[in-house]
């Protein structure tokens, strides 16, 4: 009975520590995951290199071309771009004002969203009044911007934009800096207005202004086109932040350096060729590591060394222990040189700020680097020979 209930402890203690250890790694991973995609969703927001390759190229006299990024997205209808701000992005039209709410501009579903025109406006912006919706990211990215304009130095100095469209390139110049509520119909109204419309829409605006220009003259811009750049306000539910800006049609070429390749880049390792990265792919490499440096197993290996160095051994034993120590070199070289590959090439291939898959064409690769250092592991470091004498004369 005693001996019954000694092995149902001792297995119980087996299992609940099983049963602990996995839902701790459980807890780990999903850590990992969470703040991996907390990365990736900020960093992805921003216009990478990648995106701004695409961005229209507009030459005196002719129109600007959109045929390739409309191969991407056929909804693209305009270019943004705030001098000297994160805001430099693609504008697409949906169906609605939720489409583009939670989808990219490459179609795909996404927290970030894209920069997206009021389905209720003309595509080609001929409106008196339009409005473009972006997300607020903390870290700048989307239309994060927008609530620094809320400070005088940076609304000052960040006042000009341009917006390139089908049928030509605006000059845009912010006048106002709003907050507002979501269901402010007087504001949240795109479309066309009467001059007097626009008069009153102006006053009002003046009324929710955080920043307003004060050489701004409400009278000579109510026959202006206008624009609207809108975005959440973190401290309210249904709280909005909008540019209000004038659009006036540019006839001179863009400032060349508009088009210089400062975007901010999505690939900070390696080529970046790949749109994803494989999560087997970076367990082998941390099993690598983890293998390189046996946590559990480091307190026991070392004990035991320190024991045999304090015993006087037999020449035979001393032949043995010599053996060893240089078997076990060979594995540490062998296990060093396949982990620092696995790394490298874990990083050179894949890039951590695309999206997730679980394998991809290089995880064969490397579960075969894992594997090599488990094999050395076992076979080249943690052999024994002395124990291996032992169990062959337990078993004569």
């Amino acid at each position: 009975m005693h001996r019954l209930a000694a092995l149902i402890a001792l297995y119980g203690t087996k299992v609940l520590t099983v049963v602990t250890t996995i839902v701790v790694a459980g807890m780990v991973a999903y850590s990992g995951f969470v703040l991996y995609d907390t990365v990736y969703t900020n960093q992805a927001a921003f216009s990478s290199r990648d995106l701004a390759q695409y961005r229209p190229e507009v030459t005196e006299g002719e129109e600007p071309s959109f045929e390739e990024l409309q191969e991407i997205n056929a909804d693209t209808c305009a270019w943004l771009m705030m001098k000297g701000t994160h805001i430099d992005y693609p504008v697409v039209q949906g169906k609605d004002d939720l489409e583009y709410s939670m989808k990219d501009i490459y179609g795909k579903s996404s927290l970030t969203g894209a920069i997206y025109l009021a389905s209720s406006n003309s595509g080609d912006f001929t409106n008196s009044f339009n409005l473009i919706y972006g997300h607020h990211m903390d870290n700048g990215a989307m239309f994060g911007d927008i609530e620094q304009y809320g400070d005088e130095g940076y609304f000052n100095a960040h006042r000009t934009g341009y917006l390139i469209t089908t049928r030509g390139v605006y000059d845009l110049q912010v006048f106002a800096r709003l907050s507002a509520d979501a269901y402010d119909t007087k504001i949240y109204s795109a479309g066309d207005r009467s001059t007097e419309e626009i008069s009153e829409l102006l006053r009002y605006a003046k009324s929710l202004s955080v920043q307003w220009d004060p050489e701004f003259d409400i009278e000579k811009a109510a026959g202006m086109q206008l624009i609207a750049l809108s975005t959440c306000a973190d401290a309210q539910t249904n709280g909005r932040q909008l540019l209000l800006a004038t659009m006036k049609p540019r006839t001179e070429p863009l400032p060349e350096e508009l088009f210089g390749d400062d975007a901010v880049p999505l690939a900070v390792w390696g080529h970046g060729e790949a749109d994803h990265w494989a999560l087997l792919n970076l367990i082998c490499a941390v099993m690598c590591l983890i293998v390189l440096l046996p946590l559990r197993q480091i307190r026991r290996k070392y004990r035991s060394l320190r024991k045999e160095s304090r015993q006087t051994p037999s020449p035979q034993e001393q032949q043995d222990m010599g053996k060893t120590r240089n078997r076990r070199r060979i594995g540490v070289l062998i296990q060093l040189i396949v982990t620092v590959f696995a790394v490298f090439w874990f990083f050179w291939t894949e890039d951590i700020l695309q999206p997730m898959v679980i394998i991809d064409r290089w995880t064969l690769l490397m579960i075969l680097l894992f594997a090599v250092t488990w094999f050395v592991d076992v076979y080249l470091i943690r052999y024994n020979p002395r124990q291996k004498q032992e169990e062959n004369s337990d078993e004569e």
